[in-house]
């Protein structure tokens, strides 16, 4: 009983870990409120308004109720929503204890990076052949990269952050698929790279396009082995199922996005403010190391002069590079020591000198955590090789002939490339150009290094000085995070202004919250040049109140009005997009305008004298609008989408529906495999006796 205790405690040690680490990675999270960053404004209003949609019983539209003076914003029209209901889902039930939006934002991010390193793990496990100890450094590598935290806590990049959480279940699919035995097909790589593609692209489609990009690539490094795979008819069909439910699923938000985009009628098609043109673009190039997530001095000195020491922080970084390196090298020289309990003592006298030295060098949170972080890998490294067989044979005989080593080692190269190089920008097709930053491809850089990583100690693992001198990096991570420092700085430095403690109603009403760019709104409410022909369109007020008040509006609120014609409109009811009214029509060909903006797959639902008719709106300004002849009508607006829209619902959902089947299937096969293998083995047992 005891050793089945040890045995499963050895198990779980390094999901322990992992959780561990993702929580000192987010310390910050811990302290009382959320600190603010560039995309604070669009992220939480976007889940504030969400959680009270819900809240309020109303149905979650696609077409916003709340956010910006209620006019009916079609973000998750563009925006996947499903980072946002994440946190709306969590914040529901946390509710239910007290719990607030903001808890239930910390602990998405937290969770998210805590199972994108088990995720990370999981897939070393795969290409090291289950080498605990590269795969645990690999994970927690991931977990601890700056630009993760970089994202999360300077930019508020919320879906960014969120998407990396799929990023190795993705190439983890990729991989296994490639690696399949030709007579023993599974199903679940399969599943895998169905739900990481699919949950990638719903979460951020920018990294998910340059994800699905590299894991073409990916594929056609490992074309031989595809090639003899195909002649099984069984992989044939994976392949094209995965494909297909993969679309499927993306569908819901693509779809949608695609359809909208080509009309060329909103914001997100105008490539200059979207700020996704060559010129700004280029102008971005070469930025990489000021974004990376690792210390910015010099953005350090102006926001904090008078606070830090830069020529300090140097000092903390090599003193701590010579420390770990000293402590590893006396603790290895230590385990020559025979004696068990003199070993223990001088290794548990080694680490308070470490800590000691470390505390006398810098107080610096991050730097302290930083070295916790190696000391504690450290042991877990040592305890694993006492356990583990570290001598188990490799497919491939040189490192160099691994596919998985060149790719990623090659690809981390290009990337900082094209990050640094202005002229592949010009060559690139336009699609590749909506990354506006380049410095984004930070996030494939921070997968493929701990690949390459786990790659050199699983090769290398004979040596156990290099695995224990790599525990090092990790630890480097936090000491050199510039994320970290930075808000702790803002918070303790009395910065209020950039630390949130409530989320307020207010946040809704701020044209910021449709987006730093309005992105998702027509584009002649930023069109200085667009003139309408009515005098009493609504065009004019909602184009000041976007382009120049970002203050709460308040009691603004519009109502529909006649452009041509005359009558009343009584309003029943209004939550955009749904409004419920009684007109009055005195002329025929009355034209109505609603304070609504206008997006394709809007109905209008009339009815006069008991006859129900259902008519499509127009776009006039931007908004939506209809034509009424005289008469009384109770009219209702509805948002029901486009065909396509509809039709990739369906989809959506039987895609959903079949992946799950494949998902049970799997492990329902792979459950009976290892029930008859271990019943097999009992014969054989048996049989030998």
């Amino acid at each position: 009983m005891y050793k089945k205790i040890l045995s499963y405690l050895y198990k779980i040690t390094p999901y322990v870990i992992i959780l561990l680490f993702s929580c000192l990675g987010c310390f910050l999270l811990f302290k009382a409120g959320i600190n603010r960053g560039d995309d604070f404004n669009f992220h939480i209003p976007n889940i504030l308004e969400q959680y009270k949609t819900i809240k309020s019983n109303h149905y979650l539209s696609p077409i916003s109720g709340y956010l910006g003076i209620g006019l009916g914003s079609g973000n998750r029209l563009f925006y996947s929503p499903l980072p946002h209901l994440t946190v709306t889902i969590l914040a529901l039930f946390l509710n239910l204890f007290n719990g607030s939006i903001i808890l239930a934002y910390k602990v998405t991010i937290i969770l998210s990076i805590f199972i994108s390193g088990i995720f990370m793990y999981r897939f070393s496990m795969h290409f090291t052949n289950n080498n605990k100890i590269a795969s645990i450094i690999a994970s927690c590598i991931f977990v601890l990269y700056p630009y993760r935290l970089f994202d999360a806590f300077c930019r508020f990049a919320f879906a960014e952050t969120y998407s990396f959480m799929f990023l190795p279940l993705f190439f983890m699919g990729l991989y296994d698929i490639c690696h399949l035995e030709k007579d023993d097909i599974k199903i679940l790589p399969f599943v895998e790279t169905i739900l990481g593609g699919s949950l990638l692209f719903l979460s951020h489609n920018l990294t998910a396009f340059y994800s699905f990009l590299f894991g073409i690539i990916y594929l056609l490094c490992n074309i031989k082995n595809i090639i003899k795979l195909v002649k099984n008819k069984k992989y044939i069909s994976y392949c094209a199922l995965s494909i297909v439910l993969l679309l499927g699923i993306s569908s819901i938000a693509m779809f949608s996005q695609s359809e909208l985009m080509q009309t060329n009628l909103y914001n997100i098609s105008n490539r200059v403010r979207m700020w996704t043109d060559v010129e700004t673009v280029l102008s971005r190039t070469g930025e990489e190391f000021d974004y990376s997530g690792f210390l910015n001095i010099v953005y350090l000195f102006n926001s904090f002069n008078g606070y830090l020491s830069l020529s300090k922080i140097y000092l903390e970084i090599i003193f701590y590079l010579i420390f770990s390196i000293l402590f590893v090298v006396c603790s290895n020289l230590l385990n020559k020591i025979k004696n068990n309990k003199l070993k223990i003592s001088f290794k548990i006298s080694a680490t308070i000198l470490y800590i000691s030295l470390i505390l006398i060098v810098s107080r610096r949170f991050e730097y302290i955590i930083g070295s916790l972080i190696f000391v504690i890998l450290y042991y877990l490294v040592i305890l694993f090789y006492h356990n583990e067989n570290l001598n188990k044979p490799l497919k491939e005989d040189k490192i160099y002939k691994n596919v998985l080593f060149y790719f990623s080692f090659v690809s981390i190269f290009i990337l900082i490339f094209m990050m640094e190089n202005k002229t592949i920008w010009t060559i690139l097709p336009a699609l590749f150009l909506n990354i506006q930053f380049p410095w984004r491809l930070w996030a494939l850089v921070q997968l493929f290094i701990p690949i390459v990583i786990a790659l050199i100690i699983h090769y290398f693992g004979f040596c156990k000085i290099l695995s224990l001198l790599l525990t090092i990096l990790v630890g480097f991570l936090m000491v050199t995070n510039q994320p970290l420092l930075e808000k702790r700085m803002m918070s303790e430095y009395h910065r209020d202004d950039w630390w949130v403690y409530e989320i307020k109603d207010e946040l809704l009403d701020r044209s910021s919250s449709l987006g730093y760019n309005k992105e998702y709104i027509p584009q002649v409410f930023l069109d200085n040049d667009y003139q309408t022909k009515y005098d009493n369109s609504l065009y004019k007020q909602i184009y000041t109140k976007i382009r120049y008040n970002t203050d709460a509006y308040e009691d603004y609120f519009l109502k529909p009005v006649f452009l041509e014609g005359n009558g009343t409109i009584t309003i029943n009811d209004a939550f955009s997009p749904n409004y419920d009214m009684d007109i009055i029509v005195l002329n025929d060909n009355a034209l109505i305008q609603m304070p609504l903006f206008y997006y394709p797959g809007y109905q209008i639902e009339i009815i006069n004298n008991k006859t129900k008719q259902k008519i499509k709106p127009i776009n006039i300004d931007g908004l939506v609008s209809f034509n009424l002849d005289s008469g009384t009508y109770q009219v209702k607006t509805h948002y029901i989408g486009t065909p396509l829209r509809i039709f990739s619902k369906i989809f959506f959902t039987i895609s959903i529906i079949g992946t799950l089947v494949m998902l049970i299937y799997g492990l329902y096969i792979e459950i009976l495999k290892k029930k008859y293998l271990k019943k097999i083995k009992i014969i054989l047992n048996e049989y030998q006796f």
